[in-house]
């Protein structure tokens, strides 16, 4: 398609109201002071009726994103703006925090390694490092994978509160391959086990002759907010050396953790120095 062509395409699929919501937002950033902007100042500086105007405030307002000083009668950015924009941050953090300690740990497993993040109760890959074979594996950069059939979903899994993983479960756990957990009670179990060892597995679980194991990192709050993981062929990957795998993912995710200012808890600490 020709780039005139394109561009014509993509101005006939933007949304009128949505991109005034954003305008709005964005003069509220360049524009915005302790005091805030009255309805008049912005109306003037986005040459935009009062009445839309007002509409797309107080929608905005609704979902946290302005806030509104009745005293005064001024806008101003509101924390909503803040949590997005700490979740990108949060995310830019880790992989420049993680590149340098997953860059080791690719060196000494030569197996893939991926760094994946919590998103909408999904996981979703924001870094890799190939070993030493490369493997065809079917997720890109960005692309969003289930919980409950990977070692990546599983170890952020075990780690969030109890009635996010039961939402998440009700949802329901379709057969992925013959080897799917699609039980929550069994993946109830499975999540003990992944707490007791620190590191989760996926035994096939989503793609056939892959065997992965993956281990939680926690932010600063203690909150588990991502996952390390490595890949291997399952013909050559028995139990003893997935176990291995495992151990030294831990590691990897203790160290980044930590570097994200996260204090280990006891049981880790204890598992670290075993």
């Amino acid at each position: 398609m020709a780039p005139k062509a394109y561009a014509r395409q993509e101005s006939e699929l933007i949304l009128s109201t949505l991109d005034k919501g954003l305008h709005v937002l964005e003069v509220l950033a360049s524009v915005d002071t302790e005091d805030g902007s009255t309805l008049t100042e912005l109306s003037r500086i986005l040459d935009m009726h009062r009445t839309t105007l007002l509409r797309i405030l107080t929608t905005l307002r609704m979902r946290g994103f302005v806030t509104r000083n009745y005293a005064t009668d001024r806008y101003r950015l509101g924390l909503g703006v803040l949590s997005l924009s700490g979740v990108v941050l949060r995310n830019l953090d880790i992989r420049q925090v993680a590149r340098s300690v997953l860059q080791r740990l690719c060196a000494q497993v030569k197996e893939l390694v991926l760094l994946t993040v919590l998103s909408e109760e999904t996981i979703v890959t924001i870094d890799r490092f190939e070993g030493n074979i490369t493997l065809s594996l079917r997720t890109a950069l960005g692309e969003r994978r289930p919980m409950y059939c990977t070692a990546s979903g599983k170890a952020i899994l075990a780690y969030l509160p109890g009635n996010i993983v039961e939402g998440i479960l009700a949802k329901g756990m379709p057969p992925v391959t013959p080897r799917t957990l699609t039980s929550p009670e069994a993946m109830r179990q499975h999540l003990v086990e992944i707490k007791q060892r620190g590191f989760a597995w996926d035994d096939e679980e989503r793609i056939e002759d892959l065997r992965c194991v993956a281990a939680p990192i926690f932010g600063h709050d203690g909150a588990v907010i991502a996952a390390v993981s490595v890949v291997t062929f399952a013909m050559r990957t028995p139990w003893a050396r997935l176990l291995q795998l495992g151990e030294v993912t831990r590691q990897a995710a203790v160290e980044i953790s930590r570097q994200l200012g996260h204090r280990i808890d006891a049981a880790i600490i204890a598992n670290d120095s075993a």
